[in-house]
């Protein structure tokens, strides 16, 4: 093995244009349940966007905190930061018998940890799942952060498993982005009716999942979505945050808005742990103030790690039912190009970085 490996790096919050590229020791595994992957490709996501310019450093630095106390070992500031979430690659080391080396493997790492936008990467075994044979490595890293919010947002969060299949109706507004495109074709799967809303250039890639089409950019689109009304789950992909209680009208009885836009990290970063903790919360109190007379509720989806749902979107993935809509692919040499690229520009689907 080779003592050196490179990473992109970000040294402060001052933007995705502030990235490096350094070379540094190849690192070593200090606990059971890890495994070292060589990445073969990963990919981006507005995650890594909002994390270059500080986005969420409150709470994320308080876990990191309490991570380092439980394993005692002192608290280290989190640069040099490298961001990306998802991977896939091939494991050359571990402490897992569960996997081996050799074993082509793709997951997510939790935003606490260090990202994926280095050649080699250690994760905990809890993360990942073993790659499909038939899947390209670039498509693979495309689906696990995305998806795993899509499945916290639509399964966890929005209970679509604990509806009989066949008898779901799901809103999905930014079906053409990254988690709306996966939320879409997961709700599919599940033999949901599905209408996604996304703009005219997403329109050819909606409709080819099966889901009804709407473009929210019509002139007639607020009547036609009206018309639809009477959804068990309203999934924002679209940025409502706080304005998501406005969707409730579109729900049956008993029926969710799930929003992805929580305010949880802009407020902690902006009045701190406490004070923005507790302003989160009034904040959801007073959204479902508005909606519990008619029995509906307006919830809020976090990514989380899930080794089951990962799993399960990985036997999609074999067998064709599960598609990640890719705009652009970099060679990791050029990271700090689509870095750029990315920051300044509208992407029309997953950009992803190969090894």
């Amino acid at each position: 093995m080779k003592r050196f490996y490179k990473r992109c790096i970000i040294q402060g919050y001052k933007g995705l244009d502030s990235a490096q590229m350094i070379e540094d020791k190849v690192p070593m595994l200090r606990s059971s349940g890890q495994v070292l992957v060589k990445v073969h490709s990963t990919s981006m996501n507005p995650l890594d966007k909002r994390m270059a310019d500080g986005y969420g450093q409150e709470v994320l630095n308080s876990v990191r905190k309490l991570e380092a106390e439980c394993l005692s070992e002192p608290k280290k500031s989190e640069f040099p930061l490298v961001l990306g979430r998802d991977f896939s690659g091939v494991v050359i080391d571990t402490t897992d018998n569960k996997y081996k080396v050799g074993d082509e493997v793709f997951g997510a790492s939790f935003p606490t940890k260090m990202g994926s936008h280095q050649e080699l990467v250690v994760v905990d075994t809890n993360s990942l799942v073993h790659k499909p044979k038939n899947i390209h490595h670039s498509d693979a890293s495309c689906v696990p952060y995305a998806g795993l919010t899509a499945w916290a947002a639509l399964v966890t969060t929005g209970g679509l498993l604990s509806s009989p299949k066949g008898s779901c109706r799901v809103l999905v507004l930014g079906a053409g982005g990254g988690v709306g495109y996966l939320a879409t074709q997961l709700a599919l799967h599940h033999q949901a009716e599905v209408i996604g809303v996304a703009g005219p250039e997403y329109e050819e890639h909606v409709k080819a999942t099966g889901a009804q089409y709407l473009n929210y950019k019509q002139d007639n689109y607020a009547r036609d979505l009206i018309s639809l009304s009477g959804f068990d789950i309203v999934l924002d992909c679209a940025g409502f945050g706080s304005k998501s209680a406005d969707l409730a009208p579109l729900l049956r009885t008993r029926g969710c808005v799930v929003t992805l836009d929580s305010p949880l990290l802009k407020l902690t970063d902006a009045q701190g742990l406490m004070a923005g903790g507790v302003n989160t919360m009034l904040e959801l109190l007073e959204s479902n103030m508005k909606t519990v007379g008619n029995g509906q509720t307006i919830r809020w989806a976090y990514f989380a790690p899930n080794k089951q749902a990962l799993q399960k979107m990985s036997d999609l993935l074999a067998g064709g039912e599960l598609k990640p809509l890719i705009s652009k692919s970099y060679p990791f040499s050029d990271i700090l190009t689509a870095y750029k690229d990315f920051q300044h520009e509208k992407q029309k689907g997953k950009v992803v970085i190969n090894m």
